[in-house]
């Protein structure tokens, strides 16, 4: 095929501390054929300079700014201030390896193609630490009823064909759905397009002590939203999934992790949740378990667990 523009979108949000590297990365891509569009989301850093800074010194480079209204709202104008035939996102502290976008665009020779994203590795600031990604849960095809499951792609890996976003109306602005914007929009493309995906770590997933990913709490709350609302779309599209079965897990998965973290509490009730979506003894039990017994005994076998498997 021939190579197509790619606008590559990067909202800005008083990211003046890491945007130079992003956008370094993303103007040395090895693919050539590519604007780079940067929203600056009501930022009162020094963003705004930065970004008409990078636009002044690189023609490739489109410096837009917008009122305060959300990654997902930014996301939008930066799509429909675009010019590529495809649209490629990332966002303003990740990386790409230069190849990333060489590796993806032949991909959409297949007409059925809506959306390309590759691995990513997991960059954890505060501990300095590099996680190698695990490509067993990554499908490509017809992929909604594994992605309803749980998000599969980071948005920094993704790639995604301008008609299959016309069909889908792009991402939804609203703000219960932060942190999990892209998520719902990735399942709104799987409803009317194939994923294709390249098996190799092509972009850089950092993780700051302030990412809001990193806050289970908000992102429970979020994919709950993000449920009801593909819910909703997907009967339009005849599509049926065990939306009980899917909501429990989400639940169990999140109070997992509640445990982990030693709210002891906060995973009893989501167990109990759980429950609640489809009648489960055995969560029923667990969920008790953890409302009732004191916190120090749940810290106490914790430590002590902890200490056994070091």
């Amino acid at each position: 095929m021939s190579k197509p523009l790619v606008s590559v979108i990067v909202p800005v949000y008083n990211g003046a501390t890491y945007l130079n590297k992003t956008v370094d990365a993303i103007l040395s891509q090895s693919y050539e054929n590519l604007e780079l569009v940067l929203i600056n989301d009501g930022s009162i850093d020094e963003s705004k300079e930065l970004i008409n800074l990078m636009a002044d010194s690189d023609p490739r480079v489109i410096a837009l700014h917008c009122a305060n209204g959300g990654v997902a709202a930014a996301r939008n104008v930066g799509i429909k201030n675009s010019s590529g035939e495809l649209i490629a996102f990332c966002d303003q502290d990740d990386l790409w390896l230069t190849e990333k976008l060489e590796k993806q665009v032949p991909l959409f020779a297949e007409p059925q193609i809506g959306l390309v994203y590759c691995g990513s590795f997991a960059h954890y600031t505060d501990l300095n630490k590099t996680v190698n990604p695990d490509f067993s849960r990554n499908k490509k095809g017809w992929v909604f009823d594994s992605l309803v499951q749980e998000n599969m792609l980071t948005c920094c890996t993704a790639v995604v064909r301008r008609e299959a976003l016309s069909k889908i109306g792009g991402f939804d602005p609203d703000r219960a759905l932060m942190g999990v914007d892209d998520w719902h929009l990735w399942l709104k493309v799987a409803l009317v397009a194939k994923f294709e995906f390249v098996a190799e770590p092509l972009a850089i997933h950092v993780f700051h002590g302030d990412n809001y990913s990193l806050n289970d709490k908000k992102m429970h709350a979020a994919e709950l939203v993000c449920l009801d609302k593909i819910e909703a779309l997907a009967d339009r599209y005849n599509k049926s999934a065990d939306w009980s079965l899917i909501t429990q897990t989400l639940h169990t998965r999140y109070a997992s992790s509640y445990v982990f973290s030693g709210f002891y509490q906060l995973a009893g009730e989501t167990y109990l949740k759980a429950h609640n979506v489809l009648s489960n003894r055995k969560l029923w039990f667990k969920g008790w378990l953890f409302k009732l017994i004191p916190n120090c005994v749940w810290n106490f076998m914790q430590q002590t667990k902890r200490k056994i498997n070091s």
